[in-house]
């Protein structure tokens, strides 16, 4: 049998809702065998570790309403960065205002989803984002 992944997937999560966070966790850990998920309360958070590690993630899933540094400051930076700005970021937010998605998609964003209102759905985004992001990475890797 084929192992599925040669190497772990690092995903990084950053929200600052509660429940997101343990129904986007949850969803990664069920459908991505063997990753790692490492979550951050706002984008400020996520700065200090990516500053301070050796190993980026393989993909960032970014809110864009919270505290301290949004979703949008903390994409501009990103961008900004050598180390991350190839780095896949997926925004995964309540807005689905298509001028927020578009600002978000001018600004670097990967991709784009509303957040679900059920776990099935949380499973169905991962199954995309397993395809686009980390498998074809584990592979290479």
């Amino acid at each position: 049998m084929k192992n599925e992944l040669d190497r772990q997937a690092l995903i990084f999560v950053v929200d600052d809702d509660e429940d997101d966070l343990y129904f986007i966790k949850s969803a990664l850990l069920e459908n991505i065998p063997n990753c790692i998920v490492k979550c951050f309360i706002h984008g400020k958070q996520l700065m200090d570790e990516i500053s301070s590690v050796r190993t980026l993630p393989t993909l960032i899933l970014l809110d864009l309403n919270m505290p301290i540094l949004n979703g949008k400051e903390t994409l501009k930076l990103l961008r900004q960065h050598p180390a991350t700005n190839s780095l896949p970021v997926v925004i995964i937010s309540t807005s689905n205002n298509p001028n927020e998605k578009e600002l978000c998609f001018k600004f670097g964003a990967n991709n784009y989803f509303s957040k679900p209102s059920s776990l099935a759905i949380y499973d169905e985004i991962v199954q995309k984002l397993r395809v686009e992001y980390i498998d074809g990475v584990a592979a290479a890797g």
